[in-house]
């Protein structure tokens, strides 16, 4: 029953765009500020992101969607006037997703957040942008790359990051592979899955691999992270939040629960996030 669970589950995520709209509606004031549609090289490819204007903002809000996604996860809080007028926000596209290149995937949260981070290194630098302060948002499988972000040795970064994590997984212990992810694996079955959903597979045969690397250079970092998880989250366990104080790492954590919610928080528990966002934000 629980694997037929996370398999609906799964198949929710695509929803996203329909659920932030039902869920977001009616918490969410927009502001004036229009949302800026840009693409920046990364190598031989690409990496589309979303923005507001940044301009005047002292600090920056990068927001990093899941496992399959889109930067238009999103876009209720691009839109969202109390965050508009705190934030410069940057959500981009993740390798593979959304207007980002995709014709090839990139299954290694290092490469995605070490990308990522130099992403935000050229836009930084392009706009002339000088920030206080940073704050890594991570959904999901986001959640980690979030991380390896903080963690990036960016000249233009500013000193004070924090990180967030939404719904993320952290414990290697609790990750495994199921019989749909082995089918999808096979190429015959790939001609009839959208390319994201054949991405999104791929992701999750070396997220634990990742997670155990990304442990060991956890232990030689010091990082402020705050873990925020739906109590009846059933597609990443609730008992990733402990993982952190469990390992006993060198790392700043705190985490918060949301009682009765599930792994889809930034939507369905969007005033309670933006608060959060915003509370981090002032400190």
């Amino acid at each position: 029953m629980y694997h037929k669970q996370k398999k609906c589950l799964r198949f929710v995520l695509f929803l996203l765009p329909f659920l932030t709209l039902i869920f977001c509606s009616n918490d969410s004031i927009e502001g004036e500020e229009p949302i800026q549609s840009a693409n920046l090289p990364w190598q031989q490819f690409h990496i589309h992101f979303l923005s507001n204007d940044c301009k005047a903002k002292k600090i920056l809000l990068v927001l990093v969607h899941g496992s399959p996604g889109s930067s238009s996860d999103f876009k209720t809080y691009l839109k969202n006037k109390e965050l508009q007028d705190k934030f410069c926000i940057f959500v981009p596209d993740r390798f593979g997703y959304g207007e980002s290149a995709n014709k090839e995937s990139l299954p290694s949260i290092f490469k995605q957040g070490n990308a990522l981070a130099q992403i935000i290194e050229t836009y930084i630098n392009k706009e002339s942008y000088t920030f206080e302060k940073a704050i890594f948002v991570g959904h999901s499988y986001g959640g980690p790359i979030a991380i390896v972000m903080s963690m990036a040795k960016i000249p233009t970064f500013p000193r004070k990051i924090q990180t967030i994590l939404l719904s993320s997984p952290s414990d290697p212990d609790l990750e495994e592979l199921h019989w749909y992810n082995h089918l999808a694996n096979i190429q015959i079955f790939q001609w009839f899955l959208p390319k994201s959903w054949i991405f999104s597979n791929e992701e999750m045969f070396t997220l634990k691999f990742d997670l155990e690397q990304l442990t060991t250079k956890l232990g030689k970092c010091n990082l402020d992270l705050l873990s925020v998880h739906g109590e009846n989250d059933q597609l990443v366990p609730l008992e990733n939040v402990y993982y952190f104080t469990k390992r006993k790492l060198n790392i700043k954590h705190r985490f918060q629960i949301l009682k009765g919610e599930n792994h889809f928080i930034p939507w369905t528990s969007f005033a309670e996030i933006k608060s959060i966002l915003l509370a981090e934000g002032s400190k």
